[in-house]
């Protein structure tokens, strides 16, 4: 996932009204040579995967779901197609991947995209009943990522899952090498860089401060930065302070990786809370669980002269 400063496609983050939310969690799977977000380890099934040429070629499809009580209740899914034995069809990959899933409504979104230095295609089409989220990517390792999130049309757009797709090594080292593969020679996205590294300072800087909400006190905040810090899992940090209705929880806000934009409970390493800035520098929370199970979900203003 990515803040404002760094993706703005990924404004929104899992919110939940109920501890479902809490099963979400970064799935690994070595054999496949990927990691994801996903709301609990996914099923299992094999499939074969139609080229635009016809070829038939193997998929695993990994899928996951969050079920009903949680705001973002919806199917997660993640297809690994192996393209060793169509290399010559890698160029036209992500076009024929596109294609499939765009058919399955109308399309309102459609571009090229970067995603951890790897080129991607992204795209939302939304069906009477639901919103898809497609994300496709060719690696290096000759494997097409297909990654489709489906919820309904009045939740918030599960972007940070779309955005916690990381390709792996054989030694499951997380693969950050600038790739084009998967598009007609020539073909790159709008982001000359070739995609955004982890930048936890730059996230840092949208969340320091002392916010309060809407025409409420800063002396009665209800977030108060702290300290960068690290998590039990080596991910970079930042502590803070939440205080509502006379409850304080402490906790540390994670600035980089599959779970960043989550408010966590040190002790446990489970998530509290999500964050998500949002225009006109504002801050969004929204509750998971634990001790702030059942909190509504707060929209707060930077109190002035507080980043130091």
């Amino acid at each position: 996932m990515r803040f404002v400063t760094l993706i703005p496609a990924v404004f929104s983050l899992f919110v939940s009204g109920s501890a479902f939310a809490q099963s979400w969690d970064v799935y690994t799977n070595r054999e496949n040579f990927f990691s994801v977000n996903l709301p609990g380890d996914p099923a299992q099934t094999q499939a074969q995967y139609k080229t635009g040429r016809g070829t038939s070629l193997n998929a695993r499809v990994f899928t996951a779901v969050a079920p009903p009580g949680s705001i973002l209740s919806g199917k997660y899914s993640v297809t690994v197609v192996d393209y060793s034995n169509a290399k010559d069809e890698i160029p036209n990959a992500l076009d024929d991947a596109r294609k499939v899933v765009g058919a399955r409504g109308k399309v309102t979104y459609d571009q090229l995209n970067n995603l951890d230095l790897h080129l991607t295609r992204r795209m939302t089409v939304e069906t009477p009943n639901s919103r898809i989220l497609g994300e496709f990517l060719m690696a290096a390792n000759n494997r097409l990522y297909i990654t489709e999130a489906e919820t309904a049309l009045n939740v918030p757009p599960p972007a940070n899952f779309q955005a916690s797709l990381q390709i792996l090594d054989d030694s499951g080292v997380r693969i950050r090498t600038r790739t084009t593969l998967g598009v007609a020679e020539g073909v790159t996205s709008g982001l000359s860089a070739g995609g955004i590294p982890d930048e936890p300072d730059k996230v840092a800087a949208t969340m320091k401060g002392t916010w309060r909400m809407a025409g409420g006190s800063c002396e009665a905040a209800y977030f108060k930065s702290g300290a960068m810090a690290k998590t039990k899992r080596g991910e970079a940090a930042m502590a803070g302070t939440v205080v509502n209705s006379g409850k304080t929880v402490s906790g540390q806000l994670i600035l980089n990786g599959s779970r960043e934009g989550q408010f966590i409970d040190p002790k446990t390493d489970e998530a509290v809370m999500l964050f998500a800035p949002d225009d006109g520098g504002k801050l969004s929370i929204s509750a998971l669980g634990g001790p702030a199970k059942g909190w509504p979900d707060v929209t707060l203003d930077l109190c002035p002269a507080t980043r130091g």
